[in-house]
């Protein structure tokens, strides 16, 4: 698989995979929703929610299908933002 980005001049460019969480608390506040009613319709605590947020916690293959329901943004979409960026991770650890 081929993941290589480039400019329009050719030059690759390097493309840094982000938390997921980041993305659920832009979707969120986009839509105007309390992240309190979020947390109760993905039956998260509050705190679990705010560390998701803050990359302290992941995205789990059942969380990911909770967002789907509730957000309509399919389990795919955000479990693969949660792999993308956990080797991410993983190749920075391997090259410290």
């Amino acid at each position: 698989m081929n993941n290589q980005v480039f400019n329009n001049k050719g030059a690759e460019i390097i493309v840094e995979a982000f938390h997921p969480g980041i993305y659920l608390l832009e979707e969120i506040e986009e839509r105007e929703l309390l992240k309190k009613d979020v947390a109760k319709a993905l039956d998260m605590l509050p705190n679990n929610l705010s560390q998701l947020f803050a990359g302290k916690r992941n995205i789990s293959a059942q969380l990911a299908l909770k967002l789907e329901k509730y957000l309509g943004i399919s389990a795919e979409y955000w479990y693969g933002l949660q792999s993308a960026y956990d080797l991410q991770e993983a190749r920075h650890l391997e090259l410290a």
